[in-house]
Formats: C-alpha cells, structure tokens, sequence
C-alpha cells in the first residue's frame, strides 16, 4: 500500500468531510472510491474512442483500396469520406 497526502485548505477539508460522512464514508474511503470510479470511467471511454478510430481506419484504408484500384474518387468514395469526416466530429468533445 503506498500513501498519497495533499495539503488542502480548511474550507475544501470541511466539504471533503461533509460528503464523506452524509455518504456514511472516511475521507479517505470517499476518495479511494473517487479514482476508482474516474479510472473505470476514463478506460471504458478509452476504449470506446479507440474502437471507433479502429472502425474509422478500416473505412479508409477500404476506401484508399478503391480509389486505387478504380484509379477515381467517384461520388461513392466522396460520400464515404463525407461520412468519416463527420464521424471524426462526432469524437471531439
């Protein structure tokens, strides 16, 4: 087990306190609590943005694929980027 200590102000304390003990926990219990639910959440979104970037890559490589073989960007290939495009938007926050 290793220790981790932070020097906080009385006010940010108190607060600390008062949620700690209306949810029947320890400071250090509460904030125990606090990364492990920060840590599980950041991996699953992690995840999930990696899988998308995964999905992402396969449709241009698929698209890259077409267009040199057909040696022409057809409207086929442009709604295709078009739609890569927007799901790139759709991963910023």
């Amino acid at each position: 087990m290793k220790t981790i200590s932070a020097k906080v102000d009385d006010e940010l304390y108190n607060t600390a306190k008062r949620v700690a003990e209306a949810n029947g926990l320890t400071v250090s219990k509460m904030l125990k609590q606090a990364f492990t639910s920060a840590t599980i959440k950041d991996t699953s979104a992690d995840r999930k943005i990696l899988h998308e970037l995964h999905r992402i890559g396969n449709n241009l490589n698929q698209i890259a694929r077409y267009a040199n073989t057909k040696k022409v960007l057809d409207r086929q290939v442009l709604a295709s980027l078009a739609r890569i495009e927007e799901d790139l938007k759709g991963l910023l926050p």
